[in-house]
């Protein structure tokens, strides 16, 4: 069965501009947040979609199928930062782990105003949450923010799905024993904190 992104995926690998349209204008807000998250440079992260886009549409004639535009997005920004962040290096091996880097963290005034009308246990959860590494957070952001699948967070990040519960897990236990609550209260936090603009 057709679904509706793998029509308007479809419309626009035929050279349909406004499907194209309709794919930067639905997507590039997510691709601009996630962006911000690995790089925090919004001259660059703005480039790196431009550039994203550009490419995708000089390449639509070669390009495949997909049912998730999200996902497929998504994976193609991250392997652009990578493949941009790994140029830039000039070096022959890059240790991606030391290379990566995602950032939940909250800036300045704004964010500060936000949290003084959230209780106290919000800004703990930040404050946790900026314990974990790049990696755990990155997973507990695609999945719980992006809602991607477990199958799909490993094909984005190359590593297995076996890894990506692990990963998973362990984020969720280190923030339970840092904000001593179970996983779905510290879930629930982290989405709340999400909704009102924090994260």
């Amino acid at each position: 069965m057709q679904t509706k992104d793998t029509y308007l995926w479809e419309t626009f690998l035929t050279g349909e501009r406004e499907a194209f349209e309709a794919i930067y204008n639905q997507h590039y807000k997510a691709l601009y947040e996630y962006g911000m998250r690995k790089l925090q440079n919004e001259e660059l992260v703005r480039d790196y979609v431009h550039d994203l886009f550009v490419k995708l549409w000089m390449n639509r004639t070669t390009t495949g199928t997909t049912d998730n535009i999200r996902y497929y997005l998504l994976a193609s920004l991250r392997n652009f930062i990578l493949n941009q962040t790994t140029k830039k290096s000039n070096l022959y091996y890059v240790d991606m782990e030391e290379a990566e880097s995602f950032h939940i963290t909250f800036n300045a005034e704004i964010e500060i105003t936000k949290l003084e009308q959230t209780d106290e246990q919000a800004q703990k959860v930040l404050q946790a949450l900026n314990q974990l590494s790049p990696r755990q957070k990155e997973v507990l952001y695609l999945r719980y923010f992006e809602e991607l699948e477990y199958n799909e967070i490993a094909a984005m990040m190359d590593i297995s799905v076996k890894g990506v519960y692990k990963l998973n897990s362990r984020a969720l236990e280190t923030l339970r024993g840092i904000l001593d609550m179970p996983n779905s209260s510290i879930i629930s936090l982290i989405l709340l904190l999400r909704l009102k603009g924090i994260l």
